[in-house]
Order: C-alpha cells, then sequence, then structure tokens
C-alpha cells in the first residue's frame, strides 16, 4: 500500500514539473533572425523675428574694501522702486515688472549683492532709446546705478518655431540613418522610436527648444547670449534648436 502511495506522489510531481524543467529548449530567437536597426542623432533649427524681449538690470555700487576684501553691502528698495517708477512713466506696463532686492552683482563678481529689476517689452524700435535714456537718469543722480543688463529676445509662438526645427532634426536623422544603411548594403526601414536628446555643452551645437529659452527669463539668474557656439538670440533674429535621438529599422 505504501509503495503504491509513494509511485502515485512520483507520477504527481513529474507531471507539475515545468516542460524547460526537464530540459526542453526554451522559446528562443535564433539571435541571426533578431532585426537590425540603426539609431542616429539629428540636428535641427529654425529662426523668426523676435516679439519681445525680456530685460534683466542689474542695480549696485561699486563695493568699498576694508582689510579682509570687500565689504558687503545692499541696494536700498526705495532705489529700485525709483528705477520700476521710470519704467511705468516710459510705457513698461507695470505687471511685467520684477523687483529682486537680493540679486547678486555680477560686475563685481557673484559674491557681491546687488538689486535687480526685470521686464518685458514688445516695442523693440525704442528698446535702444528707452535703455539709454534709463543710463542717463541713473548717472545724472546720486546713489546705485546700472551695473550689468540682460536680455533675452523671444517670439510669441514658440511652438510654431518649435515643430519647424523638431522637421528638420527628423529630416535630419533620416538622411544620416540612410547613410549609414548604405553603408550597411541594407536599406531604411520604418521609424522604430525617437526622443529628444541634449548632448553636452561644447560637444555640438546647442539645443533643447522653447525650454531653454523659458530658462533665460527667470529673474535672479545671469546668462551670456551671443556667445560662440549659442543659438541667434538678437534684435533682429530668435533661433531654436532641438536634438532627437531616432532609431530605424534595417531591411535587407
Amino acid at each position: 500500500m505504501k509503495s503504491a502511495l509513494l509511485t502515485l506522489l512520483l507520477i504527481a510531481s513529474l507531471l507539475l514539473v515545468p516542460a524547460t524543467g526537464l530540459g526542453a529548449t526554451p522559446n528562443q530567437q535564433d539571435p541571426s533572425e533578431l532585426p537590425m536597426s540603426v539609431t542616429v542623432l539629428g540636428y535641427g533649427a529654425a529662426s523668426a523675428a523676435p516679439d519681445s524681449v525680456n530685460v534683466n538690470l542689474y542695480i549696485g555700487e561699486q563695493p568699498s574694501y576694508g582689510p579682509a576684501g570687500p565689504e558687503l553691502s545692499f541696494v536700498e528698495p526705495s532705489d529700485l522702486e525709483e528705477v520700476s517708477e521710470f519704467l511705468v512713466e516710459h510705457g513698461i506696463d507695470v505687471e511685467t515688472i520684477e523687483i529682486n532686492y537680493l540679486s547678486r552683482n555680477y560686475a563685481y563678481g557673484p559674491s557681491s549683492f546687488a538689486g535687480e529689476v526685470a521686464f518685458s517689452f514688445n516695442e523693440l524700435d525704442r528698446l535702444l532709446s528707452l535703455m539709454q535714456e534709463l543710463v542717463d537718469e541713473m548717472e545724472g543722480r546720486r546713489g546705485p546705478t546700472i551695473q550689468g543688463a540682460n536680455m533675452v529676445f523671444s517670439v510669441d509662438d514658440c511652438a510654431a518655431l518649435e515643430l519647424e526645427a523638431m522637421r528638420a532634426a527628423l529630416e535630419d536623422a533620416r538622411q544620416r540613418a540612410t547613410r549609414m544603411a548604405g553603408l550597411l548594403d541594407m536599406s531604411l526601414g520604418r521609424v522604430i522610436s525617437v526622443s529628444e536628446d541634449v548632448s553636452p555643452v561644447g560637444a555640438i551645437r546647442p539645443a533643447g527648444g522653447c525650454i531653454s529659452h523659458a530658462g533665460q527669463t527667470a529673474t535672479g539668474g545671469y546668462y551670456l547670449m551671443g556667445t560662440p557656439g549659442s543659438l541667434a538670440n538678437s534684435p533682429s533674429e530668435v533661433e531654436v534648436a532641438i536634438m532627437l535621438k531616432a532609431t530605424f529599422a534595417l531591411e535587407k
């Protein structure tokens, strides 16, 4: 009786063991039959005339020096309010003006404090004369002066400009992939995947689309536009760029 019971248990255990556990070959595709693909970078840029400009003015005084070096000093809020009033008198929308009492005085290094007045302006043909009048106004009175300024030009419909850059980037990727496929004596197939890609600074031209411009308009920072290798950002042209990584199937 005991022997018959052990036999039944052995048969049941064999029936429940997975087929792979008995030495069956798993269902795996031969590596030589796997679909081939190629992944490439694509770069595209588009530009248009700007619609407005975001201006950051850094207002402070030359620091005084003590035995240990530059002495810490701050700009009076009233000095910044006077700048704001001047801008409003000259047609700047008060809703676009931002004041930062504890910004940095970049003319004397990031360890020095200054005041910052930021505003948006869409009458670009009046920008130069407005800035000159403001400089003359502040130099004509005692107190803090404009120690530095940063301007970022922008377009109202950046999404449309970004879409144009995306198309150019995708076409660039397709052309690069086609050349790669030719080297392999194959033809280009369907797109498998596409993703945006931002390479390290200095490797190739910068990218980032509208996101990069949005990050350059916040108060409390200092950005150098127009430096070698950067995207065009001037009173005559705003440029956005997209870099993407695309994977294409290869066909024999």
